[in-house]
């Protein structure tokens, strides 16, 4: 199952971010800044953290990828359930191929490569920030 967040309407500039929230309510009584884009549930933006998630331009071409396509995550280095994935600083290219060395990968059940650290909400997050 796949859903999708059109972005077509949106400009991010170098080293930028965009932040999406599933619940904008919820997410700014937690964080205390409003999400930039707020979604529905069963979106990319409310992952279990096992899911691939992927960035499509307007000709169906992957432009950046996380997770492998048709691969539950649960338990591999793309797993981060109860954590969170973080691009790692350097990477300023978007690559179609899910590279584990590009992420910094927290989770509670993840493989080698991952970080076992579970992370808590709002302390261990820092939504704005890259």
């Amino acid at each position: 199952m796949s859903s999708t967040i059109d972005l077509s309407n949106y400009s991010i500039e170098g080293n930028g971010l965009l932040v999406i929230s599933p619940n904008s309510t919820v997410f700014e009584n937690v964080y205390g800044v409003v999400p930039d884009i707020s979604v529905g549930t069963n979106s990319p933006a409310d992952s279990n953290g096992d899911d691939n998630i992927a960035l499509v331009d307007p000709f169906e071409t992957i432009t950046d990828i996380f997770g492998i396509i048709g691969e539950d995550g649960s338990g591999t280095n793309h797993e981060f359930e109860d954590g969170r994935a973080i691009r790692a600083i350097e990477v300023v290219n978007g690559n179609s191929i899910f590279t584990a060395s590009e992420w910094f990968i927290y989770n509670d059940t993840g493989d080698a490569g991952t970080v076992y650290q579970p992370q808590n909400a709002p302390s261990d997050y820092t939504p704005g920030e890259r």
